[in-house]
């Protein structure tokens, strides 16, 4: 009997230790991904916000949202200088990708979050697909 206590105690540590060690780990996934997304009408709601198209080069080149600047992760230490010279730290963050199955912008969301410390922050669902049918954007 006595073994068998020190057995659910041993255990019992070892399960309270291994939780802690996942949530506070720095690569710990992330469960609040799905709090960033927001449809188009709730962002017209937020007023002026800054854009950031986490698409490749090759399709931010073709078209993109006006006013909305590249940032992606193939070129991230690149192009994030040209996001904090742009970026005014009082605006909101909309992110937009391809398209509702794009994991890029939740990507780059959660980097601004970790590295920046950037609150105010939403991915586009839909992403550019959104933009296309909403009329925002014409294929290019």
């Amino acid at each position: 009997m006595k073994t068998v206590k020190e057995g659910l105690i041993i255990l019992a540590i070892s399960v309270v230790s291994g939780a802690v060690a996942f949530f506070v780990h720095p690569k710990a996934p992330s469960f609040s991904a799905g709090d960033l997304e927001l449809e188009l009408e709730q962002i017209d709601d937020l007023g002026p916000v800054f854009w950031v198209d986490a698409r490749s080069d090759e399709y931010f080149e073709r078209g993109h949202l006006d006013g909305a600047i590249s940032l992606n992760v193939e070129r991230w230490e690149e192009l994030l200088l040209g996001f904090l010279d742009s970026w005014p730290p009082d605006m909101t963050v909309v992110i937009y990708c391809s398209s509702q199955a794009c994991l890029r912008s939740h990507e780059v969301a959660e980097r601004l979050q970790d590295e920046l410390g950037v609150e105010e922050i939403y991915v586009l669902k839909g992403g550019w697909e959104r933009l296309l049918e909403a009329g925002r954007v014409s294929e290019g």
